[in-house]
């Protein structure tokens, strides 16, 4: 009769055995991938590192006192809660979000969206408020070798460029000494209320007109909210070269002569807009001028949604490494692995069947001695 061999028996075992060591090493194998444009992500990133490593090192030279509960990390970056250049409450959480260079990876992300090209002129519209965000900025302008044309509403809310001889002005300034960038805040306003710095005290109006003299920055005031934007409009203008259009109107925060109100501010939706030309506003800011003259908006206001969004947030135990993160790379299974894997164990199968049929051809020919009796 016939006796089946235990010898499928061991092969089972040995392939259940070799199916879950290929699951392992299929399992945790790993490529990094490299997102679009990693490397002006990481040279952005890179160099917004540089620009806070350059500013801590020059206050800390100057003498400044770092507020240690506030700014742990001692960048300069994060202001006072109140001064005389403070037009509004801010939030301490946003400005210390902002402390990463990897946010400098956002706005060259946006600005391939657009496919802006070195060369390209954009517009930028900014306030004091929270100056780390500017520096993003200004990272992934110099990483792209973008042209800027920049007017600053120079006063800030709670927690920003605040300290009436440390404006957003005098951090500019320290970038150029180092040669960092190559372009600064052409004109500046005094930011606020009405753009015009209402309900600031005489000696708020008068430090931030200060600021704006020992940087050697033109001033834009004129007597209503209006004018400021008309101000504005004729100097956007007036920077750009003759024959060249901007590409883009950037805008951080909520500037008044930017946006138009506060309302809108928080109305408009963050991120690219291409329709704001079709949409009734009942104060007008410059991002409407822009937009009626075909020019995309860029709107950001809350640094922390970004952070969300391209997976840059920051943690309270330290400033993240730059070029590190999702943002730059992503984990994936490596598929070569997976294949190979799977060759493996269909070859092993194969065998182990051809073998198993074998040798039970051969055991079905061998006579049982018993039977011939």
């Amino acid at each position: 009769m016939y006796r089946p061999s235990l010898k499928s028996i061991w092969s089972l075992i040995a392939l259940f055995a070799l199916s879950i060591a290929l699951f392992v090493w299929a399992q945790y194998s790993y490529v990094e991938i490299k997102t679009d444009h990693y490397e002006q992500k990481v040279q952005a990133a890179h160099l917004m590192q540089a620009f806070m490593d350059t500013i801590k090192v020059e206050l800390q030279e100057s003498g400044y006192e770092f507020d240690a509960i506030d700014d742990p990390f001692h960048t300069g970056l994060i202001g006072t809660r109140l001064s005389a250049i403070t037009t509004d409450r801010g939030l301490l959480s946003d400005k210390q979000a902002a402390l990463n260079p990897n946010l400098a990876a956002i706005f060259i992300e946006e600005f391939t969206k657009e496919k802006l090209q070195a060369g390209d002129h954009i517009a930028v519209g900014i306030t004091g408020s929270n100056p780390a965000v500017n520096l993003a900025l200004y990272a992934a302008i110099s990483a792209m070798e973008l042209q800027p044309s920049i007017i600053t509403a120079v006063s800030s809310a709670s927690y920003g460029a605040n300290r009436e001889d440390f404006t957003w002005l005098d951090i500019e300034a320290i970038l150029k000494k180092h040669k960092l960038i190559d372009f600064s805040t052409s004109y500046a306003s005094f930011g606020g209320k009405e753009d015009l710095a209402i309900g600031l005290s005489d000696n708020g109006i008068q430090r931030l007109s200060e600021a704006m003299v020992r940087n050697s920055t033109p001033m834009l005031v004129g007597a209503t909210l209006e004018e400021n934007v008309s101000l504005r409009e004729g100097a956007y203008r007036e920077l750009i070269p003759k024959g060249k259009r901007y590409r883009l109107f950037v805008n951080i925060g909520g500037g008044l002569a930017n946006v138009g109100s506060e309302p809108n501010a928080k109305l408009i939706p963050e991120g690219i807009n291409k329709k704001l030309a079709e949409k009734p506003f009942e104060k007008e800011g410059i991002m409407m001028v822009m937009a009626r003259q075909n020019v995309p908006v860029l709107h950001i206001r809350r640094i922390q949604r970004w952070a969300k969004k391209y997976d840059v947030a920051s943690t309270q135990e330290m400033i993240p490494i730059p070029g590190q993160g999702p943002a730059f790379t992503k984990r994936k299974h490596n598929v070569t692995v997976a294949t190979i894997a799977l060759a493996v164990l269909l070859a092993a199968i194969i065998i182990v069947i051809i073998f198993d049929r074998h040798d039970r051809r051969f055991m079905a020919n061998i006579v049982d001695p018993d039977e011939e009796l």
